[in-house]
């Protein structure tokens, strides 16, 4: 008989289980779109945590302990659109860390639950300011970690959740000068608390360089002639693309949304200038407002630009005609994937997109008709992707 199922393993713990996800080839939507290649979906959403980013939150935890960034008892803080904070907070619940996450309004409260549900804290910090402001996801996270620091000890989940609630109070009432101050108190650095930062940590592409990576090799058995991805810390896109890049000739394109500076910087605009023109948008996950270490667009042969309504149109046909209920990013590469073959004239290749999280953590936005309209969005998705046709 023939087996029809995906092989079943015992595993120790959860964490275990994170990595080797299938690759699927998108038939009808190579039908569709009238696609002469063979295109191959990275399915991400098949990992514990339901995203890509579980595969980093257990390198940059294990680095951490490895470097001695962490002991016993410490407190994991991170600024994450979601996904990495859950990667973060299941192997932290494993492995007996407490977590807290800081994340801007605009993602969805599927994913804060998703946290907390994994006894993570999750601080709402505002979306539409700069990486320096003290209001920022990434400056509150930081003043998180000196008020832990200050206490030069492990400290317990009752005053974790006292420090959070303050500190959320804060954000909430635009205390910037108190917000400020602890930014700016000289305190010593402890093992007791750490951000491990996704986007300066050299373990986010080294978790892709070593798996996400070297399962496409196998899967494809080298056979792979582009590679599209979104790019968010860029870490996904540099380890594969390293990786691959050290194998063969192969074409890798990163994905953009309108708003982010990556397109802007990879065509030579100043980082100063690209950064002026950079403003929010509401794909989750990819793109960014300033250009981190995790990313090398060297490595990265040409990027595909995509609004939120191509992304979004393409996230919910995705959904019915291949059964693959993936998020907005999977949705903006996709697009991106089939945007730059037929503008191209790519013929008889094969190409694998990278679908980094799964479709539940946006049913109450992406997939629910009355949030798309309240934001002007076209719901008739086929309308919108009849350019591609």
């Amino acid at each position: 008989m023939e087996e029809n199922y995906t092989k079943m393993g015992i595993y120790d713990d959860i964490v275990q289980t994170i990595g080797n996800t299938p690759l699927v080839r998108l038939r009808k939507i190579e039908r569709y779109f009238g696609l002469k290649n063979e295109l191959y979906a990275k399915v991400e959403f098949f990992n514990p945590g339901g995203s890509i980013k579980d595969r980093i939150g257990k390198y940059m935890i294990e680095g951490a302990k490895k470097e001695g960034k962490i002991v016993e008892g410490a407190v994991i803080i991170e600024p994450t659109s979601g996904n990495t904070g859950v990667g973060l907070a299941l192997v932290a619940a494993d492995e007996g860390y407490l977590t807290v996450f800081t994340m801007p309004d605009k993602m969805s409260i599927e994913k804060e639950l998703l946290l907390k549900a994994l006894g993570a804290f999750v601080i709402r910090t505002p979306t539409a300011v700069s990486p320096s402001d003290p209001n920022s996801y990434y400056k509150v996270a930081e003043a998180v970690r000196n008020l832990i620091w200050k206490k030069e000890r492990a400290i317990s989940r009752e005053e974790l959740r006292e420090i959070v609630e303050y500190v959320q109070r804060l954000v909430r009432e635009e205390r910037l000068e108190e917000l400020e101050a602890i930014l700016e108190e000289k305190v010593e650095e402890t093992p007791y608390a750490y951000i491990p930062n996704q986007y300066f940590n050299k373990y986010n592409p080294i978790a892709h360089y070593e798996t996400t990576a070297r399962e496409i090799w196998e899967q494809t058995n080298g056979e792979v002639d582009y590679l599209f991805a979104g790019i968010g810390t860029g870490g996904t896109i540099t380890g594969i693309g390293r990786y691959l890049k050290e194998r063969k000739d192969i074409k890798i394109i990163g994905v953009d949304p309108i708003g982010s500076i990556y397109n802007l910087v990879k065509k030579g605009t100043s980082l100063e200038e690209a950064v002026k023109r950079a403003h929010p948008y509401l794909v989750e996950g990819i793109g960014e407002d300033l250009l981190p270490d995790t990313v090398d667009l060297n490595l990265v042969d040409d990027i595909v630009v995509v609004n939120d309504q191509q992304a979004f149109a393409m996230t919910r046909f995705l959904a019915r005609k291949e059964g693959i209920l993936a998020g907005g990013s999977s949705g903006a590469a996709l697009y991106g994937t089939i945007k730059y073959l037929k503008e191209n004239g790519v013929e008889g290749k094969k190409a694998v997109v990278i679908f980094p999280d799964t479709g539940r953590n946006y049913l109450t936005k992406i997939f629910n008709d009355k949030w798309m309209l309240e934001r002007g969005f076209e719901i008739d998705d086929e309308k919108v992707l009849e350019v591609l046709k």
